[in-house]
């Protein structure tokens, strides 16, 4: 536990089975998914909008936004809140695993073909990929 509370601490979560971490600062918080409003005419990633607490917020299918399968929402499945450039911004993901420390030093960076990917760290728990979602824009052509 105190390598979490001396290192940068990150949130990790799962899609498709993949470990992912990202960072906890720019997460506002996270909430069980709900249903999204679609919104006519959104790009395919955009789930829809959902109201939480007098915020309207939209949310993005990380799954879609990653090129990974469709898969239908459960009980384990979670929206992050993701406050960036006074934006919220919810994304869903299979589920949130636990928060865990590590440095940006530890990470190796990646040569993967998406914005969002910054690298992967091998933990004793296994290993993440790193995102950092706060970095998302609404140009799709960013994350194609």
């Amino acid at each position: 536990m105190n390598d979490v509370l001396n290192k940068d601490q990150w949130i990790t979560f799962y899609l498709d089975g993949e470990a992912y971490a990202q960072p906890i600062a720019v997460i506002r918080e996270i909430v069980p998914y709900r249903e999204p409003a679609p919104v006519p005419g959104a790009p395919h990633e955009v789930e829809g909008i959902v109201n939480i607490r007098g915020d309207v917020i939209s949310v993005i299918n990380s799954r879609r936004l990653m090129h990974l399968a469709d898969y239908a929402p459960d009980e384990h499945s979670r929206i992050l809140i993701i406050e960036s450039d006074n934006n919220l911004l919810g994304f869903t993901v299979d589920n949130v695993s636990e928060i865990v420390g590590f440095n940006r030093e530890e990470i190796e960076t990646s040569h993967a073909e998406h914005a969002l990917i910054k690298g992967t760290v091998q933990l004793e728990q296994g290993l993440y990929i790193v995102t950092d979602l706060g970095e998302f824009s609404h140009e799709q052509d960013d994350y194609e």
